[in-house]
């Protein structure tokens, strides 16, 4: 019979793994559905992205990285890493990954003087930063009581 603990922290990885599965796969999958958006080269046109990458490569860079961060939501939901026994290594990587997904749409705001998108964006940054603390939290303590002797 699993614990409180133990089926709250199920619930909450499942959770996660739902919340980011959802994100990264309207946004990865509009962008690939739908292709370059007309209003694109008008909000970036006038900053350095236009020359280097290039608007085309930086809007499919970002689409990309969504769909890498989907791709990775959907094998941790897969691998069933939210139950207990489940080590959880893909939604770590994930979680990891969607940090350097909002680094790259808030350098974007940041370009355009989108000063409230930026602040968003960090909230966003700082929500994926504890949810990856979470998800490391408790297995790197588990570890430790494995590998240490219980005090006396």
């Amino acid at each position: 019979m699993a614990t409180c603990a133990a089926l709250a922290r199920s619930v909450s990885l499942l959770a996660i793994q739902l919340l980011f599965l959802t994100v990264w796969g309207f946004a990865g999958i509009g962008k690939a559905v739908n292709g370059f958006p007309a209003w694109f080269p008008d909000k970036f046109g006038q900053t350095f992205v236009e020359k280097f990458p290039g608007l085309h490569a930086t809007f499919w860079i970002l689409a990309v990285s969504e769909l890498i961060g989907f791709a990775l939501a959907a094998a941790s939901l897969l691998n069933a890493e939210f139950l207990a026994k489940r080590h959880p290594r893909i939604i770590v990587v994930m979680l990891a990954w969607s940090l350097l997904i909002f680094v790259q749409l808030s350098f974007g705001q940041w370009l355009t003087s989108d000063f409230n998108a930026t602040a968003q964006l960090f909230a966003y940054f700082a929500g994926t930063l504890v949810a990856l603390m979470h998800v490391n939290a408790p297995y790197h303590s588990l570890q430790l009581s494995k590998s240490q002797p219980a005090p006396e």
